[in-house]
Formats: structure tokens, sequence, C-alpha cells
């Protein structure tokens, strides 16, 4: 079957319901309340879509009882579960080469993220950012099993004692946050990125170290079997959804349509080309979530309207005061005492 942009392959999510089905979990009955179909996640090439991906997570967080299946699953995670692109890492030459293999192919492990791989002189960066629409806790739960993932992956790959590294994530440092510091040598610093995403920092010294399963003859195989794959991958990303969701998840300022640009390694015209030939426009996206947030901020009465200016990207007070007056029709205060706060 060819992977398809738009759907999310089932088996790992059908692995972590074997694991809590051990452990008791009704997962039949989950899976009907999800209205996903046995067949859809453990059939062969099973996939979902993001619509029953996101029931699946709510279901199973609801009949659990626990917050921390994004990381649960991030641990059950192996190289051999990415089927051919696990086994053309495996053999290669070292760890440099493996992260350049897999932020080349990273959508046939996981279509709702990008992977970077940025090369720097004492040390490098590996950087995770959703380009699939996703409501919060779905988002929060893939994010967390991405970089879990990727930590118990990369020192399963080298075999040897790694150098202390960095592991900065865009979600809260959670409650059961112990779990965490036994992921060493990482360390994991919590609301460090703006943007929903994570970031690696590597030094390089670990990245040129030869791998003990590196073989030519079958990585030249699996990387031919990869680039069939990837190019067969049918493009479908509705780029609307996904402005909107990054504008809605940004903390600490509002990120401009150039900076939405960079994130997907593209031009601001193109990604402005791609919103209208969806009927949107990027500055309308941008004042509805801006306006969204305003008044959610307002009305939550913790912050100063100075404060939530200053969160939402304005420079001054006043622009904020004047534009939230524009679309609601009376002041930032005015808002906030007809609320009760």
């Amino acid at each position: 079957m060819q992977p398809d942009a738009s759907r999310m392959p089932a088996r790992y999510y059908a692995s972590l319901c074997d694991l809590l089905k051990t452990d008791g979990l009704d997962i039949e009955a989950v899976l009907r309340a999800a209205d996903i179909w046995p067949t859809q996640i453990y059939g062969p090439d099973a996939t979902l879509s993001v619509v029953q991906f996101e029931a699946l997570v709510d279901q199973l967080t609801k009949a659990s009882g626990r917050t921390d299946l994004g990381f649960l699953m991030g641990r059950q995670v192996k190289l051999s579960s990415h089927e051919i692109l696990g086994y053309a890492i495996l053999t290669s030459p070292t760890l440099d080469y493996a992260l350049q293999l897999a932020s080349r192919y990273y959508r046939l492990m996981n279509p709702a993220f990008e992977m970077q791989y940025r090369h720097g002189p004492k040390s490098s960066e590996v950087i995770f950012q959703p380009i699939q629409s996703l409501g919060t806790p779905a988002l929060r739960f893939l994010l967390e099993m991405v970089v879990v993932s990727a930590h118990e992956q990369i020192k399963s790959l080298i075999q040897q004692a790694m150098p202390v590294y960095g592991i900065y994530v865009s979600y809260a440092e959670p409650a059961y946050v112990q779990h965490y510091r036994k992921l060493q040598p990482a360390i994991f610093h919590f609301g460090y990125e703006d943007r929903p995403g994570a970031r690696m920092v590597l030094s390089n010294d670990a990245l040129s170290r030869p791998l003990p399963l590196a073989n030519k003859a079958s990585l030249k195989m699996a990387e031919a079997r990869c680039e069939q794959l990837i190019q067969a991958t049918i493009e479908s990303r509705q780029m609307t959804e996904w402005v909107t969701m990054i504008l809605r998840e940004s903390t600490n300022g509002f990120p401009s349509l150039a900076e939405l640009a960079q994130l997907l390694n593209q031009s601001p015209r193109t990604l402005d080309r791609q919103l209208s030939r969806e009927g949107s426009r990027f500055l309308e996206i941008s004042k509805r979530i801006r306006q969204e947030k305003a008044c959610a901020l307002l009305q939550a009465g913790t912050q100063s309207v100075s404060q939530i200016a200053l969160q939402l990207g304005y420079n001054e007070v006043a622009s904020f005061s004047r534009a939230f007056k524009r679309e609601s029709g009376c002041s930032p205060s005015e808002y906030q005492q007809k609320q009760g706060n």
C-alpha cells in the first residue's frame, strides 16, 4: 500500500493498545467508542485518519485514566517498528548519517511531524515540528511520543555511553516528570520552545562514531525502497488547518507569515499561494486566532492587559486595545468587566 500523508500508520498505536490490554484495559470497548474497527488498527498496512487517531487518544486516556500515554508509547517504539526505514537507519555507518536519513524520510514513520537535522561546528540539532493539524491533546501525545522514542532509539543505535545532551520541548513539565529523569543522559527542558515542537542538541563527537550494524549493501537496498515510498506519498496536507493550529498553540509571541514559512522550509510567497488555493488568507486567520486567544486570556483573568498584549505579539498596549475594540466593540478592560474579572 502506498503511504498517504493524511493518514497515520496504525502499527505504533496497535502496540500501545496491546500493552494496555495486558494491564486489563478493555481495548475492544475503547475501539468501539473511538469508532474504529479492529481491522483498521490491526490489519496489514493499517492506517488511521486524523479524526480516528484523535478519538483513539481521547478514549485511551479516558479509559486508562493515565496522562502519560505519550511517554509510555515513546518507550515502546523500536527502530524495527519503522519497517524498511528502521532497517536503513540500523545499517547506517554513523549516527550522523542515520539522522540525515531519518530526516529525509521521516514522513514514512510519522506523517504528522517533520524532522529537521542541522549540523553545526561543535554540536548538531534535531528539530521536530508538527505539519498536520491536530487538537491539543493529540498533539501533546504525539510530540511526547516523538521525543521519547527518538531518545530511546538513538541510545539503542549507538550501543555505548553517550555524553550528556539536552532536549527542549514546548509542553509544560508534566506531573510525572520523574519518568523523564530516568532517560539518561538526556536532560529535558520543559516549556522551552515558543512554537509546538521539540529540539535535541547532540555533541558532534557522538555523531561521528561508527555504528555496530553498519552494512553498505543492506543500506543501499533499504534507501532505494525508502525513496520509492516517499515519492509515492500523497501530498494532502491542508495548510489552512496547519497554520491555524500553529498560531493557536504558539506562546510568547505570535508568529508571522515569514516565520511559519521558515518552519516549512519554503518562501512566504509559496505559503501564501497555498493558503489562497484553499480560499484562506494569513491575515484573516491571524486576526481570528488573535481575537480568540485574547478573549480566552481576558476571561481567565490571570494576566494584566499589558501582559496579554505582549503574549499576543503587540509592541504596545494601545495597539492591542484598538485591535480588540475593532473586533469586539469594547476595550479589553471593558470586556474583562463584562466577564466579571
